[in-house]
């Protein structure tokens, strides 16, 4: 056994020495060895939701009957939106179940301590397509369909079941917890047969809901395109609030105080933007489109530095990035589109289907130096979060609770699912954990 140990740690320092984008495998004896840090929730190749560690051990198997349709029309039972409480003791994840003409969805509780897994809302005509966790861990925020499909609705319901509270109303929507919990920041509406668009902030911390529209910061918008931002962002210390807006033709990031005063210009944009915080609250980092998206934006990084004023930019197609837990680091994502050829029937005719690719590189805020991971094809769960990254960077994470690792959700060269941890140092090959569709680390 010490000579295995031994084995281990030099490949440890091996690593540890490589020249920049040079790999080398990972031993066998490295997920046994290493430090656990959290759990990772990912829906298998089977459509069932899991639970394990960066080893693929402590596996706890959360459903057993996920029915996957292989014809449109044909019945099904998926899970969807998998998205773990901030104390990573809770899963919460929906379930829709069709009998080929009628559907219905639930929303999942699973506990970790007891390996319980029940329904704390259910409906007919009301499917949930986001959810977000409380910051106290006591409730579910969640966006879903109404009967019309016209509007979404904000809804609330307690993690151990109850009644649920309906807090909003709007299409698209938008919004970001305060920390204490008590209020919320919301961009919604703007949408043909929905409210207008605007900030607001959302009082949820008694029964009496209460909305106060932001006049100081007005949303910025493009005529007659889409909405210029997307998900407001509380800053995780709870003293202030990250924007858009347009002041003199002039596309501004701004940040106001925690009662959304003062606005503060951080940054400018050209057509569409994305932010999100780091975990300490001392930077802000967002991307500057040129290309006006349906959804999502797609353009350079820039890390702002609040109290130095500092700003790091990285030019490229970034689609999306995510802030790791210590917010020293930025994993960030580079869109490709590769074509690949397909044969089409028995003429022996080939079709292009377009085939997209990311590129995973990790940002050092510090230095400004970046690396590259890892280029893979993304499984279409995971590629349809990243135009809302900033909403989803507030709900989940592909980080490691300890900063070493990432989770990442991709399609091998034989078109079949996979989940693997990524070394967040570049310097090891990414691990494959299991078959899959879709992965999110716990945040502890």
């Amino acid at each position: 056994m010490k000579k295995l140990i031994v084995f281990v740690l030099s490949a440890f320092l091996i690593a540890s020495c490589l020249p920049q984008n040079l790999q080398v495998p990972q031993s066998p004896l490295l997920s046994v060895l290493e430090r656990k840090s959290g759990l990772i929730a990912y829906m298998g190749a089977d459509g069932n939701v899991y639970v394990s560690d960066q080893a693929g051990k402590k596996l706890q198997q959360l459903t057993k009957d996920a029915v996957i349709p292989k014809n449109q029309g044909d019945p099904f039972l998926i899970y969807q939106y998998l998205t773990w409480s901030r104390d990573g003791s809770q899963l919460a994840f929906v379930s829709v179940n069709s009998d080929g003409t009628q559907a219905k969805s639930k929303l999942m509780v699973a506990n970790m301590d007891d390996n319980s897994v029940n329904a704390v809302y259910t409906s007919g005509s009301e499917h949930p397509v986001y959810l977000n966790w409380s910051p106290d861990n006591a409730n579910v925020g969640f966006i879903s369909t109404n009967v019309s499909n016209q509007n979404l609705i904000l809804q609330s319901v307690p993690s151990k079941g109850g009644d649920r509270t309906i807090l909003d109303t709007g299409a698209p929507y938008y919004w970001s917890w305060a920390p204490d919990g008590h209020e919320m920041i919301v961009h919604a509406g703007g949408s043909a047969n929905s409210t207008p668009e605007h900030i607001a902030f959302l009082n949820v911390g008694s029964k009496d809901i209460t909305e106060q529209v932001l006049d100081s910061t007005a949303p910025s918008s493009q005529a007659g395109t889409t909405q210029a931002f997307q998900a407001p962002a509380w800053s995780p210390d709870g003293s202030h609030i990250a924007l858009a807006r347009t002041v003199d033709k002039e596309n501004q990031i701004v940040i106001t105080d925690s009662t959304g005063e003062n606005p503060k210009k951080v940054g400018t944009f050209t057509n569409k933007t994305a932010f999100a915080w780091s975990g300490d609250s001392t930077r802000l980092a967002y991307l500057d489109s040129t290309q006006a998206l349906d959804a999502g934006t797609l353009g350079s990084l820039h890390v702002v530095d609040l109290e130095t004023s500092k700003e790091t930019v990285k030019d490229g197609d970034i689609l999306a990035f995510f802030w790791s837990p210590s917010g020293k680091e930025i994993a960030y994502f580079i869109l490709f589109q590769a074509n690949s050829n397909s044969s089409g029937g028995s003429s022996g005719s080939t079709q292009t289907t377009p085939q997209f690719v990311l590129d995973l590189n990790v940002l050092d805020v510090t230095t400004g130096e970046s690396r590259e991971l890892f280029k893979y094809r993304p499984t279409q769960q995971f590629l349809s979060v990243l135009p809302y990254f900033d909403q989803y960077h507030q709900s989940v994470t592909i980080w490691s609770p300890d900063n070493n690792n990432l989770v990442l959700s991709f399609i091998d060269d034989s078109g079949n699912p996979g989940i693997a941890v990524v070394a967040a140092s570049g310097k090891l090959e990414p691990r494959i954990l299991t078959q899959g569709y879709l992965a999110f680390w716990s945040w502890k």
